[in-house]
Formats: structure tokens, sequence, C-alpha cells
């Protein structure tokens, strides 16, 4: 039996070129979709934005819209191509293939879910300060698969939506109040009382410090070799969307710190170093002599 190679070739070769037409078609549905979606996400994201005064659901909303767009996009695509029945599997995501789709993206499926509960519920707004399983940072942005933070150090922290609602999240700056503290050690022959009243008038007229809720100085502990003091006060975090524990020199902590230690350098208010004691014993030796 003698096989044609030549003509299968042939054939195969005319079937592609036949094609080239509605590959070409499907190649600029896709794009004109995909820039199609881009516009739209733009326009959506700045108009919502304006009219609801939501940055976190209008760019969730625009997100969803322009994954919408790619969708149809791949369809009419593969439908121009004349994969008609693979585009009906898709659009129709019924039966077995829903299923197995199901199971393949379920980490996906579910931070979509996520995300969308968390646009409604609204836990955080873009600019609030959070903190979820040991990560803190500026909330940046929510997108259909993750929640964008910016860390200390300029680290940019991507989380998946669902370990947003699945563990515990800290919002820093919900109502804007943050309470702040340092310990301070002053030698144990320093007056207390003076010491109090110095870091108490410097809190009062430090115009970033709230004066409501107020501020505390409070003896912590006497120890062997310092009395260590707990200075607290609050801030409003809102007014400053940087990290509040990040040490930078402008930063209210770093600057109360620097200042309250220069004012009790000038009050003669020391703070000890640790002093160990030495105590040497003289070791009488008996000579014994034989005679």
């Amino acid at each position: 039996m003698n096989i044609d190679f030549r003509k299968i070739f042939s054939d195969y070769f005319e079937e592609i070129i036949s094609l080239i037409p509605n590959i070409i078609t499907g190649i600029l549905i896709l794009i004109t979709a995909i820039i199609l979606g881009k516009v739209v996400y733009r326009v959506i994201a700045k108009t919502t934005q304006k009219r609801w005064q939501d940055n976190i659901l209008s760019n969730f909303l625009a997100e969803v819209i322009k994954w919408t767009f790619y969708l149809f996009g791949v369809i009419m695509a593969l439908s121009a191509v004349g994969f008609t029945g693979v585009a009906s599997t898709i659009f129709a995501g019924a039966g077995v293939s829903a299923i197995v789709f199901g199971f393949a993206f379920k980490d996906i499926g579910e931070n979509f879910l996520a995300g969308i509960i968390l646009a409604l519920r609204r836990p955080f707004e873009i600019g609030d300060i959070i903190e979820i399983q040991g990560n803190k940072g500026t909330v940046k942005d929510l997108d259909l698969r993750s929640t964008h933070l910016r860390g200390g150090g300029g680290k940019d922290i991507y989380i998946p939506n669902s370990s947003m609602i699945k563990n515990v999240l800290i919002n820093y700056t919900k109502d804007g109040f943050l309470r702040m503290s340092f310990m301070i050690g002053i030698a144990p022959e320093c007056d207390i009382d003076e010491t109090r009243k110095l870091i108490l008038d410097y809190l009062e007229t430090n115009n970033t410090i709230l004066k409501t809720p107020g501020h505390s100085v409070i003896v912590q502990e006497l120890g062997q070799f310092t009395t260590n003091i707990q200075v607290l006060f609050w801030v409003d975090i809102l007014a400053s969307k940087n990290l509040p524990d990040n040490y930078m020199g402008h930063s209210i902590k770093s600057k109360a710190i620097t200042d309250i230690k220069r004012i009790l350098d000038d009050n003669n208010i020391e703070m000890p170093a640790q002093v160990v004691e030495h105590k040497m014993y003289r070791q009488n030796k008996l000579t014994i002599e034989q005679h």
C-alpha cells in the first residue's frame, strides 16, 4: 500500500492557508477586546470613583468588567477561527468540564469571591494601614485575586483575598487614632516626678500628638539598675499615611524619642549602664614545713 505523503502535506497546507483569514480575524477580535477592556476599565474606574467616592469598589467593578471583555474576546476569537465547539463549551461552562475547571481553578474562584466580599464589606480603604499574618503595610489596591500592600522599606506585598477573609485582620487607621508607646530607663537615683513632668510638658507642646485621648507617663517597673518609665500617646495617623513604626527621621515616634532624650540629658536625668561589682577574696595559704 503506497501512501502519497505529498498529497497529504499538500492538503494539510491548503487547509492551513484557507484558515489564515479566520486566524487573522480571530487575532484582531482578541486584540480589540483587550484594548476595549483596558479602555472601559479606566473609564469605569474614574467615573465610579467620582460618583461613589469609593476606590476599592470602583476598582474591583472595573476589574470584573475588564476581564469579562477578555473572556468574550477569547470566545469570539475561537468562533472566528472555527473552534465553535470549544467556544460553546467555555461559554456554557456546564457539565463535566465545569466540574474539572472548578477543581482546577478552585483557588482563583475562592479569591475572586473573597474579593467581592472585601469590596462590599469594606474592612479597609485604599491608603489604610493594615496587618495580617505578620504582614503590615499600606493598602494600595484590591483586584480579582489579591490585595496589594506597600510595606516598610518599599516592599510590595500581595496577599490572596481568601487569606484576608480567613485570618485576623488588624486595621490601624479605621478611625484614624493610633496609640504609640516606648520605654525609657532612668537611673534609680533620678527623681521620678521630675522626669514625668518633663516628659508630660513635652507631650503637651508637641502639635503632632493628640491632646484627646490623653497621653500618660507610667512607671512600669523598678529594676536592679534602672527605673523603667513607659510613655504612651495618641496620634492621628490619617494626617500622614506613612507607616507609624517605620524608623524615619521625621516620623512622630522617632522625633518624640529624640526630643525627650535631649530634654532629659539637659536636665541631668541619666540613663545608666549596667554596673557589675567584682569582689576579690585573698586566700591565706598555710605553709607546712617539714623538719
